[in-house]
């Protein structure tokens, strides 16, 4: 499984708290600088891994993040899919401030999107990005004390904060602050750290987002029908499996909407969650088998102790080997589903519940019969609830359609 790989490194104000994070290109966990990769590619590659893999809260909390951004991203020529209160996006020194960069800004701006002027030069035709900018950063390396100096009297005519970057002394530092710089980095402060997540790969991904659609309580059927039927493969299974002798239709079922109207909504979810989990599982179904028979014994066993709600308890059995299905720890895999506090808790082994019948189950599974208990039932009743799992299971396989089919 491929990881997902951000650099981050901290800016800091006046009072040397963290204001921010500037978010870097890395490849992996060995690589500590850039590379020589497309600044296009680069700039997609920190967008996908911080906001849609590793997720910003985990990389930066509440605090912005620094990004930056090429000439394709600004004019809009490429996608740039940021949530406005989290990020501040950076120009870069070699990008010119040409009408088409300026009104790109402009679009940015408007968005509600910081912006910063990174490894700032003052020239002719700036003046205009220095208008729309509310940071400009100064690379300290790249002039001596006085041009510093003069720069600092220039910018502050102009309604932007200042960031002192490639800081390397205790000296330069006390330099910066009087001169009235309000947020400081570079590696006197912190050097880069990187930040790892596991990428989940695209298909999976997918596949991850309907079902997060399928369990979410106020999901509409007729969005959900559209969302199966963009899914050419799950919509035939759907509809294979709905046809089948499991369900034994009156007539025959030829279209996505008419499958769930005649179904069910809590059917639908059964069936669509189970043909999810068989195509992220890559191999023999084992898993898949072992996900069937839990959602089954966990919903038996909430029957027989008397719990009239237990459609809950059939989905915790049914994703609790989704961290082994998708390769991605449990922890990251439930960001990409709406699930309620109870049932996230159940699936990190917290007890509750619907944690405790799952408990009951896997401890059936390893053959530890005294831990293998849920609300007071008999053993002979947690072994009778395996047994109809098991058979249950097996009327399912043999009328569903499995990745071949596809």
């Amino acid at each position: 499984m491929a990881g997902a790989y951000v650099g981050r490194q901290a800016i800091y104000d006046r009072s040397l708290e963290v204001h921010a994070y500037e978010l870097l290109y890395r490849r992996s966990l060995r690589m500590h600088g850039a590379d020589h990769q497309c600044g296009d590619r680069a700039t997609a590659q920190v967008l996908s891994d911080a906001f849609l893999e590793i997720g910003a809260q985990r990389i930066a909390g509440e605090l912005p993040c620094f990004l930056n951004l090429t000439e394709g991203y600004i004019t809009g020529e490429l996608p740039l899919p940021l949530p406005p209160e989290r990020v501040v996006v950076e120009i870069l020194e070699d990008v010119l401030p040409t009408a088409k960069i300026i009104e790109g800004a402009q679009r940015i701006k408007d968005r509600g999107v910081r912006i910063a002027l990174d490894d700032f030069v003052h020239h002719d035709g700036i003046e205009p990005l220095l208008e729309l900018a509310d940071y400009v950063k100064v690379d300290l390396l790249a002039q001596d004390r006085a041009a510093t100096r003069t720069m600092v009297d220039v910018l502050k005519r102009f309604d932007v904060k200042l960031l002192a970057e490639k800081i390397e002394t205790h000296e330069e530092l006390h330099s910066c602050q009087d001169l009235g710089f309000d947020y400081f980095q570079g590696f006197f402060l912190t050097r880069p750290e990187i930040v790892e997540g596991h990428r989940v790969p695209a298909n999976r991904v997918g596949l991850l987002r309907i079902l997060s659609r399928l369990l979410d309580p106020d999901v509409e059927l007729d969005e959900l029908g559209d969302l199966i039927s963009q899914d050419v493969s799950l919509a035939y299974k759907l509809l294979r499996h709905a046809n089948s002798t499991l369900y034994a239709p009156r007539q025959e079922i030829t279209a996505v909407q008419q499958s769930l109207v005649m179904l069910g909504l809590d059917v639908i979810r059964e069936i669509v969650s189970l043909v999810i989990l068989i195509d992220l599982d890559d191999g023999p179904g084992d898993l898949v088998t072992q996900s069937l028979v839990r959602a089954k014994m966990c919903q038996t066993l909430a029957e027989r102790a008397g719990i009239e709600e237990t459609r809950t308890f059939f989905t915790v059995g049914l994703l609790s080997t989704l961290d082994a299905l998708t390769h991605v720890p449990m922890t990251e895999v439930l960001e990409h589903l709406p699930l309620s506090a109870e049932l996230t808790d159940a699936l990190l082994g917290r007890d509750g519940r619907l944690g405790r019948a799952l408990a009951c189950v896997r401890a059936h599974e390893r053959g530890d019969w005294d831990n293998a208990r849920f609300d007071g039932l008999s053993p002979r009743a947690v072994a009778d609830a395996f047994a109809g799992a098991a058979e249950y299971c097996e009327s399912v396989w043999r009328s569903m359609p499995r990745k071949s089919a596809a």
